[in-house]
């Protein structure tokens, strides 16, 4: 298995349980791993035999800022769920970061890995 990653994708959400935090966009930071097996896209070094990193991209970031949450648990899980489902990979691992979301704490997020790695 290979890994594909895309790290300090910045997405802009409404995320929070707080009003003030419902009223405001705020900037996500994510780091995103997807299994994929990069022999072929070597091989014939095409596009098409790759996981799209741009068009991961876009929609994770598209998605992002379209939808509403209030925690980072189910943005997170949401976006796992769009990429197993609309990418060729059977496994993605994503890393969520808020920030500084509680005073006196550097970052705060959360990590989660769904589908199989081969």
């Amino acid at each position: 298995m290979d890994i594909i990653y895309l790290h300090g994708l910045k997405c802009e959400c409404t995320i929070g349980v707080w009003q003030w935090e419902k009223a405001i966009t705020q900037t996500l930071v994510l780091d995103i791993e997807l299994a994929t097996d990069a022999g072929k896209a070597a091989e014939n070094d095409d596009l098409k035999d790759a996981l799209d990193y741009q068009a991961i991209t876009e929609s994770v970031q598209v998605y992002a800022k379209g939808n509403a949450f209030e925690l980072i648990e189910t943005l997170a899980e949401r976006i796992a769920t769009l990429i197993l489902e609309q990418f060729s990979t059977s496994w993605v691992r994503i890393k969520l970061d808020k920030g500084q979301a509680v005073k006196g704490v550097k970052n705060v997020g959360v990590i989660i890995e769904r589908g199989k790695r081969s």
